[in-house]
C-alpha cells in the first residue's frame, strides 16, 4: 500500500473539508497505485488537465518493480515520457494496421525484430501508454497482436502483458486522414483507443483524477468542466466571451497580456518572427549537439535557436540543477547574450544564467539469461531549453500552466483544442479571447462521452481491488509451476537447430530427454496449481506455505537434474553467428530454470506463521534476489565457413574437458605432433585460447 505522505503535489489548511477532499484525492492516487503494483489488471487513469498524471508516471518508474516499459505516440511525447516511441518499440512500419488475419500475417512476415529486442517483449509485464487519447484504434489493435506473437500467449489480450493506459480523452485526439478512415470504418466505430476490438476483451479498470491543482477558483472549475463534458450553458458561455477583446487591435498591443496560444505552427511562427524583427541588436544564435541517435522527429526543440535581447522566451524543460531555477513553461525575457552565455529575467524577477538541458533517447533492452528490461541512452540532444514564446501552439502548451493567455481559437480544428487552451491559465480572469469561441469548437466527441460515462465508479473500482490483487498473486505463484514455457524453449531450440546447417555434432539425445522431464513437473504442476487456487482463495496461508515447502522436495532435485542436463549439451557450430544464437537460447533456458527453482525454494522456506509473507510484493522482492551466474557453454564456433575434421575436433573436445596434450595423445592413439597441429587450427580461429592449455603444454603449443 502506498504510504500517503510519498504523494506531495499540494498542501492544503487542515479544515474537516480539506481532511474529507484529501482523503478521497489519496483514495485516488492510492487505488491507481495499488492496481499497478499488486494486480494485473489493465487500468485507465485519465483526469483533468492539471490534476497530475504526469507526477504519477514519475513516481510509476521510481518504485515499480515489474518489468516496465513506457511508450507514447510521438517522438516528442516519448521523449517527454522518458519512454520511447510505440512504433520503435514494436518495430512497426508507419502505416495504417487492419485488424485481419491477413494483414497480421503481413506484418510478422515484414518484421524484422531482432532477437534483443524480442526478448524486450517476452520479458515485458507492464506496458504504459503515455498520451494514450493520441493513439488510434487500430494501432492499439496492432500492439496487441505484436504481444500476442512473441509472447507465445495468442488467446490472452496483449499477450497477458498489464497495460496501463495515461491520458486524458477530451484533450488531443488521435488523427485519421480521410483516405485512412475509408480503409479503418469497415472495422472500427471510431478512431479512439478504447473502440479498438481488443478493448472489447480488457474492461480495464477506470481510474479518474478529479482534483484539479492548476485552478482554485470553483467557478472557472465549473466551466472548464461544462467544456469538458459538452455542458456549457449560455450562461457559462456568456463568461467566457466576456473575455473576448471588443476593440479592435494589433496583435502585438496584445503581448503585455500574456502568452498568445493560438491553432496552427504558421500563425505562431509569423508571429514570433515578426516581434524578433521588431527588436533591435544582433542576433546570436547558437546550435544544438547531437550525440548518437536522435532522430530529428524527436527534437524537442528547433536545432538552432536564435534569440536577440529583449526576446520573450519559455524555458522548455525543469531545470536540472540543484538550484531549480526555471521549470518547463516557465516564461521570461532575454536580458544579455553572448556566445556563452544567455541571461534571462523572468516573470517573478528572478535572473537566471541559463545552462544547457540534455534530453536522452533511450531503448529498451534485455541481456540473454536475464528476465529484466532496463532502459540503454542511445543518444542525447543537449542545448538551451529556450523557444521564442510571444507566441506557441495550443498543441505545444499541452501540460504546461500560465497564469496570463491571450488564445486565439477562431480556427480551432480538433475536439479538445478549446479546452486544453482554456484550461492551461490558472484563473479565468487570466485569459484573453481574441474572437468568441466558435460553438463547433466546443463539441467533444459524443464517442468519448458515452465511453467515460459507463465506467465504474471509485468506490467499485476499489471493492474489486482485494479480488484482483488475489487473482494476481495466483497467477504468479502458478507461473513457477507451469513449465509450458520452458517446453517451447526446448522445441523452438530444436527447430532451429535442425535449420542450422552450421551444426557439426549435435547430440541431440538430452534435448527429448529434457522435454520429457519437464512435461512430467508440468503434469504434476497443473494438479498442484489447482490446490493453490484454492489455498488462496481460501487465505489459508498457513496450509499454503506447508504446501511450498512439500512442493520443494518434489521439484529441487528434478530441476537441479534437468539444470545438469543442459549444462552438459554437446551442440557444436563453425559458424560465429550461428554459435552466438544457440549460445543465448541455451543461456535463456538455462536462466530461466535457475531462477524457477530459486523463487520455488525461496518462498518455500518464508515463515509460516506470517500471514502476510505471500503477497505479490514477496514474490517481487524474491524475484529481485535472484543472481545468475553466467554458465559455460561449450559452442564451438569458427570464422571460417569450413568443416573442421571430426578428428581435430575430439582433440579439442578432450581439452576443453581438461586434458593435457600427452593425455589426449594416449586416449586417442595418435602422436603428440599430431594432436598440437589439432589444437593449434582453434587457436588461431580464437576457439580456444591459450589458458585452456596446461601450463607445461603453453610452450609446446607456440612452438
Amino acid at each position: 500500500m502506498c504510504p500517503l505522505h510519498k504523494w506531495q503535489f499540494f498542501s492544503l489548511t487542515p479544515t474537516i473539508g480539506n481532511i474529507i477532499l484529501y482523503i478521497r484525492l489519496m483514495n485516488a492516487y492510492e487505488l491507481a497505485y495499488n492496481y499497478v503494483l499488486q494486480t494485473n489488471r489493465c487500468i485507465f487513469l485519465t483526469g483533468k488537465a492539471g490534476t497530475g498524471k504526469t507526477t504519477f508516471l514519475r513516481r510509476l518508474k521510481q518504485e515499480c518493480s515489474k518489468q516496465m516499459t513506457v511508450v507514447a505516440p510521438t517522438g516528442v511525447a516519448a521523449i517527454n515520457a522518458e519512454g520511447v516511441t510505440i512504433h520503435s518499440l514494436f518495430q512497426l512500419p508507419p502505416q495504417l494496421f487492419l485488424p485481419t488475419d491477413e494483414a497480421r500475417r503481413w506484418l510478422f512476415s515484414e518484421m524484422q525484430m531482432r532477437a534483443a529486442k524480442q526478448r524486450v517483449l517476452r520479458n515485458l509485464e507492464l506496458l504504459v501508454i503515455d498520451e494514450v487519447s493520441m493513439v488510434r484504434a487500430d494501432l492499439l489493435d496492432t500492439i496487441d497482436a505484436v504481444l500476442r506473437h512473441f509472447k507465445h500467449r495468442p488467446n490472452l489480450p496483449f499477450g497477458g502483458v498489464q497495460v496501463l493506459f495515461i491520458g486524458d480523452l477530451f484533450q488531443l485526439s488521435p488523427v485519421a486522414r480521410e483516405e485512412e478512415w475509408r480503409l479503418l470504418q469497415d472495422h472500427y466505430e471510431g478512431p479512439y483507443f478504447f473502440q479498438a476490438r481488443v478493448f472489447r476483451e480488457l474492461r480495464p479498470i477506470y481510474i479518474e483524477l478529479d482534483h484539479v491543482f492548476r485552478q482554485t477558483n470553483s467557478d472557472f472549475v465549473e466551466i472548464l468542466n461544462q467544456v469538458r463534458n459538452n455542458a456549457l450553458t449560455p450562461e457559462s458561455l456568456a463568461v467566457l466571451n466576456s473575455r473576448v477583446i471588443s476593440d479592435k487591435f494589433d496583435i502585438s498591443d496584445l503581448l503585455d497580456k500574456g502568452i498568445i496560444l493560438s491553432t496552427h505552427n504558421a500563425k505562431v511562427d509569423a508571429i514570433n518572427q515578426r516581434e524578433m524583427n521588431r527588436l533591435d541588436g544582433k542576433i546570436y544564435s547558437y546550435q544544438a549537439t547531437i550525440k548518437d541517435t536522435f532522430p530529428e522527429s524527436m527534437f524537442p526543440m528547433d536545432q538552432t535557436l536564435s534569440l536577440k535581447v529583449g526576446a520573450r522566451v519559455m524555458f522548455v524543460k525543469n531545470d536540472s540543477s540543484a538550484e531549480k531555477c526555471y521549470y518547463n513553461g516557465k516564461l521570461g525575457i532575454v536580458t544579455s547574450l553572448s556566445q556563452e552565455a544567455i541571461n534571462v529575467t523572468c516573470e517573478d524577477g528572478t535572473v537566471v544564467d541559463v545552462h544547457k538541458e540534455t534530453w536522452e533517447n533511450i531503448r529498451y533492452t534485455s541481456e540473454t539469461g536475464s528476465d529484466k528490461v532496463e532502459s540503454e541512452v542511445i543518444g542525447s540532444f543537449t542545448h538551451y531549453p529556450l523557444r521564442l514564446a510571444w507566441a506557441i501552439t495550443i498543441h505545444k502548451a499541452q501540460g504546461l500552466t500560465f497564469d496570463n493567455v491571450v488564445i486565439d481559437a477562431a480556427d480551432a480544428f480538433a475536439a479538445g483544442q478549446v479546452y486544453v487552451a482554456l484550461s492551461r491559465c490558472r484563473t479565468l480572469e487570466g485569459i484573453t479571447l481574441l474572437t468568441p469561441i466558435p460553438s463547433h469548437a466546443l463539441t467533444n466527441a459524443r464517442d468519448v462521452l458515452s465511453f467515460t460515462q459507463q465506467q465504474l465508479t471509485l468506490d467499485a473500482a476499489q471493492q474489486q481491488l482485494p479480488i484482483a490483487q488475489s487473482e494476481y498473486f495466483s497467477i504468479l505463484l502458478c507461473s513457477l509451476y507451469d513449465f509450458r514455457e520452458l517446453i517451447n524453449y526446448c522445441y523452438a531450440l530444436n527447430r532451429m537447430l535442425q535449420k542450422m546447417t552450421s551444426v557439426q555434432n549435435n547430440n541431440d539425445d538430452y534435448l527429448p530427454s529434457i522435454v520429457s522431464m519437464l512435461e512430467e513437473l508440468h503434469g504434476v504442476g497443473e494438479r498442484f496449481q489447482q490446490q493453490l487456487r484454492l489455498l488462496i482463495y481460501q487465505s489459508d496461508f498457513a496450509k499454503l506455505q506447508e504446501r511450498l515447502h512439500a512442493a520443494n522436495g518434489y521439484y529441487s532435485p528434478k530441476l537441479k537434474e534437468i539444470i545438469g542436463k543442459l549444462l552438459n549439451c554437446s551442440v557444436r557450430s563453425n559458424d560465429k553467428a550461428d554459435a552466438t544464437t544457440i549460445k543465448q537460447s541455451l543461456t535463456d533456458m538455462y536462466a530461466l530454470l535457475m531462477r524457477t527453482a530459486h523463487m520455488q525454494s525461496a518462498l518455500a522456506s518464508l515463515p509460516t506463521d506470517c500471514s502476510n509473507a505471500l503477497s505479490p510484493e514477496t514474490f517481487f522482492t524474491v524475484r529481485q534476489s535472484f543472481r545468475l551466474k553466467e554458465p559455460n557453454f561449450t559452442i564451438y564456433t569458427t570464422q571460417r565457413k569450413v568443416r573442421v575434421s571430426s578428428a581435430a575436433f575430439q582433440s579439442m573436445v578432450l581439452l576443453q574437458q581438461g586434458h593435457r596434450i600427452s593425455e589426449i595423445a594416449k586416449l586417442r592413439g595418435i602422436t603428440q605432433k599430431t594432436v598440437i597441429k589439432h589444437l593449434r587450427s582453434f587457436l588461431e580461429d580464437g576457439v580456444i585460447v591459450l589458458s585452456d592449455f596446461h601450463p607445461a603444454d603453453r610452450f609446446w603449443i607456440k612452438l
